[in-house]
């Protein structure tokens, strides 16, 4: 099973430490390079307006404290949702009584759509905020390995457990070590945010964007079916 040094890195001290396989180097390689490639999945979010804090003034009853770090980063996504329907039910084209009148109530009701999608993922929410303030990390992740030698080791690892995978029952460990890793990284950038540590933010979304990734091609395998990296 997977090496699991993330949990006392960040702060699960007393975590069983699992021992993993010995890598192939050259295969860890050519996937993790395969995986680089597919790092742009969340492009359109990274790189959408600029509008800061915009997108938290469109839900005044769920974030009615803005974004961190007035507000807290974390958001309440059932609230959220409540009151993204709420607000969807208004701005329907089908509303409209005049050509115009649907025009404006597609852009309206388009706007909601990606705002609501925006701030409802972790990552999402933190790649808008960190591209609000002008330090987007899409060049980052898409073009660089991670530079902490221990989350490289860790990103290897699991590429290479993915790619050994023979079977359901081992797809569904890696999947819940993923998991715990996102859970973990996602705490780091609520913290950072909170604190308007930004530095700390980015370089932690950066990782996570990783372990995101990394879940989103375990979703792909399929028993005896080659693995290939989600694009």
């Amino acid at each position: 099973m997977i090496v699991l040094r993330y949990y006392a890195r960040f702060g699960g001290h007393g975590t069983p430490v699992r021992r993993g396989p010995t890598l192939n180097t050259s295969t860890s390689t050519s996937r993790l390079r395969e995986f680089r490639k597919s790092s742009h999945m969340y492009k359109e979010d990274s790189k959408s307006e600029k509008i800061g804090p915009s997108y938290y003034s469109l839900f005044p009853q769920t974030l009615k404290s803005g974004p961190p770090p007035n507000g807290p980063f974390a958001v309440d996504v059932r609230k959220l949702r409540s009151e993204f329907l709420k607000l969807q039910s208004r701005t329907h084209p089908d509303l409209a009584r005049t050509d115009a009148d649907k025009s404006h109530y597609e852009s309206a009701s388009s706007q909601l759509n990606k705002a609501y999608s925006t701030l409802a993922s972790p990552l999402s929410r933190a790649l808008y905020l960190l591209e609000s303030v002008g330090m987007g990390v899409e060049e980052d992740a898409a073009r660089n390995m991670p530079q902490d030698p221990e989350l490289l080791m860790e990103v290897y690892e699991l590429l290479e457990e993915i790619e050994n995978c023979q079977s359901e029952e081992e797809a569904a460990d890696l999947s819940s070590d993923i998991e715990a890793r996102i859970g973990i990284t996602e705490k780091e950038v609520e913290e950072s945010f909170d604190t308007h540590d930004l530095a700390r933010a980015k370089n932690s979304t950066i990782t996570l964007k990783y372990w995101v990734n990394i879940r989103e091609a375990l979703k792909e395998w399929e028993p005896g079916k080659p693995f290939r990296m989600v694009h």
